[in-house]
C-alpha cells in the first residue's frame, strides 16, 4: 500500500512539476527604435547606426543590429528578441541597450538604458540627434 501511494506521488509531483516547467520562448529584450540624425541641423546620410544589448557596451563593440541612415537622417531599429526559457520564480532580467553612431571614423553614444523586470520590453523611443552638440551636452532628444 505504502509503494502504490508512494509512485502515485511521483506520478503526480511530475505532472505539477512539468505544469510549471521550464518553457521556451522568444522574448523582446529591448524597444524599437527610430531616429533622425544630423550635424548642424542637416541630415546626414549613410551613418552607421549600431545597437547592442550587450552590457556595459557603450560604444557598441558588441553590437548585434545595424542601420544605415537615409538622405534624410532617419533611420530604424526593430526590437531585439532572444530565445529565453521561463524559470519559475525567478523570472526577473536586467536587460540593457545602447544606441550608436560611427560618424567621420568616431563612435557615438546616441541613448542608453536598461530595465530590470521579467516579460517582454515594450514601445517605442524616437531619437532626435545633432552631433554638432558639443560632446557635454547629450546629442540626443528621446521621446516615447
Amino acid at each position: 500500500m505504502f509503494i502504490r501511494a508512494y509512485f502515485i506521488s511521483i506520478i503526480c509531483t511530475a505532472f505539477f512539476l512539468n505544469g510549471c516547467s521550464f518553457s521556451s520562448q522568444v522574448r523582446t529584450i529591448s524597444p524599437y527604435f527610430d531616429g533622425r540624425l544630423t550635424y548642424n541641423n542637416k541630415a546626414i546620410e549613410n551613418a552607421k547606426i549600431m545597437f547592442s544589448t550587450a552590457a556595459n557596451d557603450k560604444f557598441c563593440l558588441k553590437a548585434r543590429k545595424f542601420a544605415s541612415t537615409s538622405e534624410q537622417g532617419e533611420f530604424h531599429l526593430k526590437a531585439q528578441t532572444e530565445d529565453y526559457t521561463y524559470v519559475p520564480f525567478a523570472d526577473k532580467q536586467l536587460d540593457e541597450w545602447t544606441v550608436c553612431v560611427k560618424y567621420n571614423n568616431e563612435i557615438h553614444t546616441l541613448y542608453s538604458n536598461n530595465r530590470y523586470g521579467s516579460g517582454n520590453v515594450s514601445g517605442s523611443i524616437y531619437l532626435q540627434c545633432d552631433l554638432a552638440l558639443k560632446p557635454s551636452n547629450k546629442p540626443c532628444t528621446v521621446s516615447h
